[in-house]
């Protein structure tokens, strides 16, 4: 490469690279925010993947954004010093987590793996571009290539990262009732009579909970991961509308229901990366059924 073009194309790099560094730290009012009560945010878990199909949102634009807009490095850097992969790769994957941790330490921005993973795909994409392109003859007819070889490789990835998703993604499990295997108070299905709860008709259909000569039942559940718990929760019409239930678990409140401020029926879903034990306490007429958990499962589970 000439002397000029060289330092011609090393300017225009430079140049991008300021343009770049300047919407990481300096757009979106970063450095109002900077000045208020916001914290320090590092997120050190991955999220989401990194391009989506296309949608007329700001979310898919920043997104899209945070990956084309590495790929002009992925081009010009191995351009001007003839980089191996490899070399290149660990050389941006460093520089992108050093300039993350910047934004998170200066609170101009956050520590996000997720802009990390897009970053990198989008250099390795401009990379993955510059070599195809590269022994393509002529100097236009290299630009040419480059050029739709990025298109055609973005476009890839999409997909990839799409498939991905979907790959990933989980969906709730059948239901689990959670029952004692035998104690006070406790009824199975087929042998829970209908009742009537702010006028709707109520019909368990796996278990229900009263107060009596127990009221507080604990439920070892085995170091259950990824699981949404449900219950339902009620004081029957034709008692006295008074009564509470709590629900711990591990030994930590999580949900609470009082009949001096809930007239109706109330549905609970709250979901748990982890349970090891569930404990219910009843006061009064409170009555809670139809208890237990979905597992979030993949596809080929």
């Amino acid at each position: 490469m000439k002397p000029e073009k060289r330092k011609i194309v090393a300017a225009a790099a430079v140049l991008y690279a300021l343009f770049v560094l300047y919407f990481m730290f300096l757009a979106f009012n970063r450095t109002g925010r900077a000045g208020g009560d916001i914290g320090y945010t590092f997120m050190f878990v991955p999220e989401t993947v990194p391009l989506r199909f296309p949608k007329p949102t700001f979310m898919w634009l920043f997104g899209f954004g945070n990956v084309a807009a590495y790929i002009p490095f992925g081009i010009v850097i191995p351009y001007l010093y003839r980089w191996s992969f490899a070399r290149f790769a660990a050389s941006f994957l460093l520089a992108i987590t050093l300039l993350e941790t910047l934004q998170g330490l200066t609170r101009l921005g956050s520590f996000d793996v997720d802009d990390i993973i897009s970053n990198t795909l989008g250099a390795s994409i401009g990379y993955a571009a510059w070599r195809i392109g590269s022994a393509s003859g002529r100097p236009a007819r290299k630009c040419a290539v480059i050029v739709l070889s990025a298109m055609a490789l973005l476009v890839g990835a999409t997909f990839a990262s799409e498939g991905l998703k979907a790959a990933l993604q989980t969906k709730e499990g059948a239901f689990q009732p959670i029952n004692l295997s035998e104690g006070a108070n406790v009824s199975a299905a087929g042998r829970v009579p209908a009742f009537a709860v702010g006028g709707q008709p109520v019909t368990p259909l796996y278990n229900a909970y009263v107060a009596g000569t127990s009221s507080s039942y604990t439920f070892r559940l085995g170091h259950l991961k990824n699981v949404r718990f449900y219950a339902n929760y009620g004081i029957p019409d034709r008692l006295a509308h008074e009564g509470r239930v709590s629900l711990f678990a591990d030994g930590a409140p999580f949900a609470e229901f009082s009949g001096e401020y809930v007239s109706g029926m109330e549905t609970i879903i709250v979901p748990f990366d982890r349970i090891d034990e569930l404990r219910i306490v009843i006061e009064g007429n409170a009555a809670i059924w139809d208890v237990g958990y979905r597992k979030m499962v993949h596809w080929w589970e």
